[in-house]
C-alpha cells in the first residue's frame, strides 16, 4: 500500500532492485539523491534533522517561504498575513488546496497541525517554534487567527521552518504519528520506503501549484561519502551533498559534474554537557576554546570552511563582525594555565561525541590532537546519526560536536531552541541555562521592532560567546554536486532544495 513502510524480504527481489535503482539514475523523469544515511522519520512534527528534512520538504507545504533573493516572506499555504496588534496574527490560506489523501487542506488542518505540535504529550523535537502561542481560532475555512502569549517578533519567519509543514488530521487519525505514513501538501507524496536502503517519492498530481516534471525522486542511502562520489561521477545518482572535502576538488575537475560550495546558514561547534559538574568551570572551558586552532581545521576541510568564533553566522540576522572579538583566540600555553587554575594541572580525560556523517569524522580527530597537547585525552565515540541525536538528547555525552542548520535565518531560531534553559530536554542539547543569556534571547523574542531585536541578538551572542556556552567552530559551506544533466537545482544558504522545479535533460 502507497504510504506504508514496505519491508523487502526476499533475497531475489532485493538483488532486483538494486540492479534497477543504477538505472532509474538514467531516467530524465526520475531524480536519483545519494543520502549519506537514512531518514529518522517522516513527520514534521516528531524530526528534527536534516536527513529528515531533504525527504519532507517535498512533500509537506509550509504556511510561507524565505525569498533568498530579497531575505523576505512570501507566500506558501498562506497567501497573506495580517498583524493587527502585537499579540494578534492572522493568516489568510491558499484555497482549494487538497492533502495527497485527498482531504481538504483549511484552517482547521493548520490548528490542528500547531496544536499537535505544542503538545507535551507529542513531545515534538522543536515544540519550542510555537510555544509562544497562546492559543488557534478558525475564524473560517481559509483564516486562521493565531494569538501570542506575548508580542513575538519573528513569527511569520518561524512559518517558514520546516517543521512548521502542515500534516493531514485525516492521515493522523487513521497512522498515527506519520513517521512512516507521510501526508502533506507538497510536489510529491511517498510510494516505497525501505529502511536503511531508499525511499521513492511519487509526484503529487493533486497538488496546488505548477506539476512537478519528474514523475519521481528516489534518495539513496550511500553512507560512504567516496561511494557517493564515484556513483555521482558514473552517473548512477543524479546529484548529492555532505561531500567529504577531499572528493570535493575531484568533482571540480570532472567535465560532466556542476559542484558548488556558497557560504551558508550553518554552523558547527564543540559543546558540553553542563550536567556533568566538570563542565560547569568557565576556565576549564576557556581552556579548551583557547586549545583550538581553527586553521587547523579549515585546513583538513580542504578551505571548504569559513573559520569563525561567532555563534550566530554572517548569513543569519543577529550577527556582527564585533562579535569575533568577544571569541577566545587559540593560545595553548594560556590554556594551560587556565586548566591547572581549574583544578586540572595535568589534564583529565572525556569523550567527544559525534556522528559519523559529512565533516564531523574529520573535525573530531583535529580537535582529538589539538586537546591532547594541552593535557586533555579526548576518546572519541562517533555512532550512526539517528543513534547519536537520540543519546545527546538523551545526555549521555560529555563533550559534543554538533552542528546547526538555522532553516529560518533568524538568529533567535538557534539560540532559543539551542541554549534556552525553556528549551533543556528538548534541542538544548548542552543542557544549557544562564538568566542573563535567557533574558537577552527573550528579549529577540518578544520585540516586533527588528532593530531592538537586533541589539538582543548581539548581545545574546557576545556573552554565550564569552561563557563559552558553545565553541563556534566554523560556519558551513554548502558543497553540493549534480550531473550536469539536472537543470534548475539551486541550494539555498539554510541548506534546504526543492525539487518540484527541477527537470533533467
Amino acid at each position: 500500500m502507497k504510504g506504508k513502510v514496505t519491508v523487502i524480504t526476499g533475497i531475489v527481489l532485493l538483488a532486483a532492485l538494486l540492479i534497477a535503482l543504477p538505472t532509474l539514475a538514467r531516467d530524465p523523469s526520475t531524480l536519483v539523491y545519494g543520502a549519506d544515511s537514512d531518514v529518522q522519520g517522516l513527520s514534521p512534527i516528531l524530526t528534527n534533522d536534516r536527513v529528515s528534512a531533504n525527504v519532507m520538504d517535498q512533500i509537506y507545504d509550509t504556511l510561507f517561504v524565505r525569498d533568498w533573493d530579497t531575505m523576505g516572506i512570501k507566500p506558501s499555504l498562506a497567501l497573506s498575513y495580517e498583524n493587527p496588534d502585537e499579540l494578534t496574527w492572522i493568516m489568510h490560506l491558499r484555497p482549494r488546496v487538497v492533502f495527497s489523501d485527498g482531504t481538504p487542506f483549511n484552517a482547521a488542518a493548520v490548528k490542528f497541525t500547531f496544536e499537535r505540535l505544542v503538545d507535551p504529550k507529542v513531545a515534538a523535537p522543536r515544540a519550542s517554534l510555537l510555544n509562544m502561542v497562546d492559543k488557534i481560532d478558525v475564524v473560517d475555512e481559509l483564516t486562521v487567527k493565531i494569538t501570542t502569549k506575548y508580542p513575538f517578533g519573528p513569527f511569520p519567519a518561524i512559518l517558514t521552518h520546516g517543521n512548521s509543514g502542515i500534516i493531514s488530521p485525516a492521515a493522523v487519525a487513521k497512522y498515527g504519528d506519520l513517521m512512516h505514513d507521510p501526508v502533506g501538501t507538497g510536489p510529491f507524496k511517498l510510494e516505497e520506503w525501505v529502511p536503511g536502503d531508499h525511499i521513492t517519492l511519487a509526484r503529487n498530481d493533486s497538488y496546488w501549484g505548477d506539476a512537478p516534471k519528474l514523475s519521481h525522486v528516489i534518495f539513496r542511502v550511500i553512507p560512504e561519502g567516496s561511494t557517493r562520489v564515484g556513483l555521482l561521477r558514473t552517473g548512477e545518482i543524479d546529484f548529492t551533498d555532505l561531500i567529504p572535502t577531499p572528493l570535493f576538488a575531484t568533482l571540480k575537475d570532472d567535465p560532466e559534474v556542476t559542484a558548488v560550495a556558497p557560504l551558508g546558514t550553518p554552523i558547527r561547534y564543540l559543546s558540553f554537557n553542563f550536567q556533568r559538574d566538570v563542565f560547569q568551570n568557565l576556565k576549564l572551558r576557556q581552556a579548551i576554546a583557547m586549545a583550538i586552532d581553527r586553521r587547523d581545521i579549515v585546513t583538513a576541510l580542504d578551505g571548504l570552511a569559513l573559520a569563525s568564533k561567532s555563534i550566530i553566522g554572517p548569513k543569519v540576522f543577529g550577527y556582527s563582525p564585533t562579535a569575533e572579538v568577544f571569541g577566545y583566540k587559540y593560545d595553548p600555553e594560556k590554556a594551560k594555565v587556565l586548566l591547572a587554575e581549574a583544578g586540572y594541572p595535568d589534564g583529565f580525560t572525556t569523550t567527544l561525541w559525534y556522528g559519523v556523517t559529512g565533516d564531523y569524522p574529520t573535525v573530531a580527530q583535529v580537535l582529538q590532537e589539538q586537546l591532547s597537547k594541552i593535557g586533555i585525552k579526548v576518546e572519541l565515540k562517533g555512532l550512526d546519526w539517528a543513534t547519536f541525536l537520540d543519546a545527546t538528547r538523551q545526555g549521555e555525552q560529555d563533550m559534543f560536536l554538533l552542528g546547526w542548520t538555522n532553516l529560518t535565518a533568524d538568529g533567535e531560531e538557534l539560540v532559543y531552541p539551542n541554549l534556552h534553559s525553556d528549551s533543556i530536554g528538548g534541542a538544548n542539547r548542552s543542557f544549557y541555562g544562564n538568566p542573563i543569556t535567557d533574558e537577552l534571547i527573550m528579549a529577540s523574542r518578544v520585540n516586533v521592532d527588528q532593530q531592538v531585536r537586533l541589539a538582543a541578538l548581539e548581545a545574546a551572542n557576545a556573552a554565550l560567546i564569552t561563557n563559552g556556552a558553545w565553541i563556534a567552530l566554523y560556519d558551513q559551506l554548502n558543497i553540493l554536486a549534480y550531473h550536469n544533466s539536472v537543470k534548475n537545482l539551486v541550494v539555498n544558504p539554510n541548506q534546504g532544495w526543492f525539487l518540484k522545479g527541477v527537470y533533467k535533460e
